[in-house]
């Protein structure tokens, strides 16, 4: 018996080192960004892409639900009908930057724990050339948030029987120039997120990140609205002008966004992780104050 114990023993501490070395090589990695985890055939991450699907659908849901609540005027055309033409106005603007601002922080507050609150295949790449996340579960979340999306605007449709939010280059401006417009928000917010979510950091609240998103998010509607419609998401982007239509421009909410998610990675990794891995980021207390100041 103690025979058969001792061999069942050993057989076993034979599978779980096995298994755990087995485990251990699924992760693969080139030059230091992540390309394969050791966790994907898992429960955990069928409930990443559900919150990342559910969390895209809020997003279009309150915000783009946010534009269609804009003022609107009745119009007469040349055949005599009227039709009401909603507003840009200011308070329009700020109207719609609150609604996708405090959306998505609220959003990503309720979904961090879980996947993280991306909901922005812009920010999944730019958390992947961040090195914080692989390539594959970038992929996987991006086609998440497609269809969360998708979803959303579906249900707007069917609820109020529009789909509103659609984003568009501004009659003045090139397609160039909103490809760049595009870039460089996008980069503010990756950077933004990149930024919440670091841990080296030491100092950042629980609550900064979905408050600091949203701020960003807030103050990005308030310059692009009116210039690009403020796409800065191609999954959002994608969604409500695929009921729209795709219009030759809409390259520029694709490219402009994913070249950023490559910038904000390289730049965030380069100038700011770096300096928060030095520690020269860390702050003095009393004693080491006063031993500074005697000297």
């Amino acid at each position: 018996k103690q025979w058969y114990q001792r061999r069942v023993r050993d057989t076993n501490y034979f599978i779980n080192t096995n298994l755990r070395s087995y485990k251990s090589t699924m992760g693969v990695e080139i030059l230091g960004f992540k390309i394969l985890d050791d966790n994907l055939c898992s429960l955990g991450l069928i409930r990443e892409i559900l919150a990342e699907i559910l969390g895209t659908f809020f997003l279009i849901f309150l915000g783009c639900g946010g534009v269609a609540g804009r003022p609107t005027t009745d119009v007469v055309g040349a055949d005599g009908n009227t039709t009401a033409v909603a507003e840009m106005s200011s308070g329009a603007v700020i109207q719609i930057g609150f609604a996708f601002g405090l959306g998505i922080g609220a959003t990503v507050h309720l979904f961090s724990d879980i996947s993280g609150g991306q909901f922005n295949p812009a920010v999944s790449f730019g958390l992947f050339f961040g090195r914080q996340l692989s390539l594959v579960k970038a992929c996987i979340f991006s086609v998440a948030q497609v269809i969360g999306g998708i979803l959303g605007c579906v249900v707007l449709k069917v609820l109020i029987g529009s789909v509103p939010g659609e984003v568009s280059i501004a009659a003045n401006l090139s397609s160039g120039t909103g490809l760049f417009l595009e870039f460089f928000g996008t980069l503010f917010l990756v950077l933004t997120v990149l930024a919440t979510t670091n841990g080296k950091r030491g100092h950042a609240a629980g609550y900064s990140q979905p408050l600091s998103i949203g701020i960003a998010i807030f103050v990005l509607h308030m310059f692009l609205v009116t210039k690009t419609g403020c796409g800065i998401n191609p999954a959002r982007s994608l969604a409500t002008n695929i009921f729209a239509g795709l219009k030759a421009e809409f390259f520029a909410y694709v490219v402009g966004p994913l070249l950023a998610s490559v910038a904000g990675g390289l730049i965030y990794t380069f100038l700011f992780d770096t300096h928060y891995s030095s520690g020269s980021h860390k702050r003095l207390d009393g004693d080491e104050m006063d031993d500074l100041n005697k000297a």
